[in-house]
């Protein structure tokens, strides 16, 4: 998919986030239901169809994977891929917070490297995938939704090095490296 890059939520409606002072609690706790459900059932349950997600719905993917626009692309190309390319895959929740409309988690997925994932060819070791994940939530529904993935540290769990990776492109790249100097 092409990315979009990172956009702010598109409603605007914060002060640049929600003011605690003007959220109602029932609006945090009825987010906070609807943002716990589509962690456990997107990562640990595959079940793939996106059911928290509006049909409208954006989301924010990492580099490498992309925006995807409506249920059915953030399920082609995110969920089935990470289900496909790992199993026994485990969740190590850090925080989940909400306030308002918006969630946000920090969690870890672990996970055994079983198929291909990213480019990279199935390993059988057991990768730590560490991401922090964001959401806007409006009739039980997310709509927009954004997802930073440390994939040098899951890349690492893999037995590759990213930034040696992209090094060594660099170098080989015609011309090579472009040093700019000040």
């Amino acid at each position: 998919m092409a990315t979009d890059g990172y956009l702010a939520p598109k409603a605007m409606d914060g002060w640049p986030a929600p003011l605690s002072a003007k959220v109602d609690p029932e609006t945090t706790a009825a987010s906070e239901q609807v943002w716990r459900a589509a962690l456990h059932e997107d990562y640990l349950r595959d079940a793939g169809d996106a059911r928290w997600w509006s049909d409208s719905m954006i989301w924010y993917g990492p580099g490498g994977v992309g925006t995807a626009h409506s249920s059915l692309e953030y399920s082609t190309h995110w969920l089935r891929p990470l289900h496909a390319a790992f199993s026994n895959v485990t969740m190590a929740i850090d925080i989940v917070v909400c306030e308002g409309s918006y969630c946000g988690a920090h969690f870890y997925l672990h996970g055994s490297h079983t198929g291909p994932w990213l480019g990279e060819e199935a390993t059988g070791k057991r990768v730590s995938i560490r991401c922090g994940a964001h959401a806007h939530i409006e009739d039980g529904k997310i709509q927009e939704g954004w997802l930073i993935v440390d994939l040098p540290l899951a890349f690492h769990t893999l037995g590759v090095d990213l930034y040696a990776r992209a090094r060594d492109f660099a170098v080989a790249a015609p011309g090579g490296p472009r040093v700019h100097r000040l």
